[in-house]
């Protein structure tokens, strides 16, 4: 027999325990990593480019944009945070199941 119940579950715990800290990690970087991404050099860029705009166009159009702006890195950061969050509890619940693996069953 390849695999004892005992060895298999020791496994299986182990697999799990590695993906739950695998994904908590990348949750953690998502979350932490927002600024170092191309979408957040592009949003600055683009407020440079609106800060210019400013001086030579009328405030109607440099008000608008602005709040067009705000919303995209609003709905950016929203994003991120969510796809950061789902990472952490999917690796809690790894983790979870390995200790119920390993200890309660």
């Amino acid at each position: 027999m390849l695999f004892t119940p005992e060895t298999f579950r020791s496994v299986l715990a182990a697999t799990l325990l590695s993906l739950g800290v695998l994904f908590i990690g990348a949750g953690f970087f998502k979350l932490v990593g927002f600024g170092f991404n191309n979408h957040a050099r592009t949003l600055a860029a683009q407020s440079a480019k609106l800060g210019q705009k400013s001086i030579t166009s009328d405030i109607t159009n440099v008000v608008q944009a602005a709040v067009q702006l705000n919303e995209s890195v609003n709905n950016l950061l929203r994003t991120s945070m969510g796809v950061g969050a789902f990472l952490i509890i999917f690796g809690a619940g790894f983790i979870t199941a390995s200790y119920a693996v390993m200890f309660v069953a």
